[in-house]
């Protein structure tokens, strides 16, 4: 079914493959930033998001609208992401679009088994919190027929283009053939999902009006431990053997008390302390499994770190 208009919220790896896939499909895209970029093909226009007169304007007559946005100060959500949400809430009220989103995994919270549609969100930090808030309304104002529906994509830590866990904490270290400290439990499997992926997901949801009301889980490879992706990586990019150690916790602690960054990372560190999975069954049931395999990703992710060359666009 083809939509029509739709307007991005964002231009970092997950929406420039949402406007992309768009793009390619014939759509009418326009991508709104601060910066004013966006991927060839796309209307681009510049505007602060959380101004909701501004975006109304921009999705007048809007069929979708897609939250690709991603707050840099990560210590910051609690006063970032609220007006974020509004803003977005009011436009499609204004509008009727559907509302689109990019979801995440925190309003699980700790869980012992693989995440699915199933799983209630019972969310234990306050990231998770705000995220799960955030997808309520949506739901709510779509049962009450305030906006033209809601629907989302949930998927693990990227590996692809963009920043990953690996690129802002073992890179650096590991090319030069020393040593990275990662905080967690470095052996336990661990789901890695491709932001391209969870794009051109979020665009066939999107479209699938009989999808909506829902978040859909991303597919992505096999789990593999930290230490082994770090092992990969350097492989691919012919470092020396990658050496990684867990970084003891209490450091992080210690850290916290002076860095709002690492304070605010703290809450999330569960996650790489067991087993972190996904269920994508339904997804796979729905609109196939097709995901960027693991090598693949890896590449993406160094190369933007500059430490090969940039890989072919793969054809999807």
């Amino acid at each position: 079914m083809v939509m029509g208009r739709h307007v991005v919220l964002g231009a970092g790896p997950v929406g420039t493959a949402i406007a992309s896939d768009l793009h390619e499909r014939g759509e009418d895209v326009v991508v709104v930033t601060r910066s004013g970029g966006g991927p060839d093909g796309a209307e681009k226009v510049r505007a602060d998001v959380a101004d909701p007169d501004a975006l109304s304007a921009i999705a007048k007559g809007a069929d979708v609208i897609h939250n690709a946005l991603n707050p840099a100060n990560y210590n910051a959500w609690a006063t970032t992401w609220p007006p974020l949400a509004a803003s977005i809430l009011a436009a499609a009220e204004r509008s009727g679009a559907v509302v689109a989103v990019v979801d995440n995994l925190y309003p699980f919270g700790p869980v012992d088994v693989p995440m699915s549609a199933a799983l209630p969100d019972r969310p234990s930090s306050k990231k998770g919190a705000i995220r799960m808030k955030m997808w309520q309304d949506l739901l709510a104002a779509a049962d009450a027929g305030r906006i033209g529906g809601a629907v989302a994509v949930r998927g693990s830590d990227y590996v692809g283009h963009g920043p990953s866990l690996l690129s802002m904490i073992a890179y650096g270290r590991t090319a030069k053939g020393q040593r990275a400290f990662i905080p967690g439990d470095l052996d336990v499997p661990h789901t890695w999902t491709n932001p391209g992926d969870a794009g051109r997901l979020l665009v066939k949801a999107a479209l699938d009006p009989s999808a909506h009301g829902r978040y859909w889980m991303v597919p992505s490879p096999p789990a593999v431990s930290i230490r082994d992706l770090a092992a990969r990586a350097g492989e691919i990019a012919g470092w020396p053997p990658v050496r990684v150690s867990p970084l003891p916790g209490t450091v992080m602690q210690i850290a916290g008390l002076f860095n709002s960054t690492a304070r605010a990372t703290l809450e999330m560190a569960y996650q790489f302390r067991r087993p972190f999975l996904l269920d994508t069954t339904e997804t796979e049931a729905r609109f196939g499994g097709e995901f960027t395999p693991l090598d693949e990703s890896l590449r993406q992710n160094l190369a933007d770190a500059g430490f090969v060359p940039e890989p072919p666009a793969p054809s999807h």
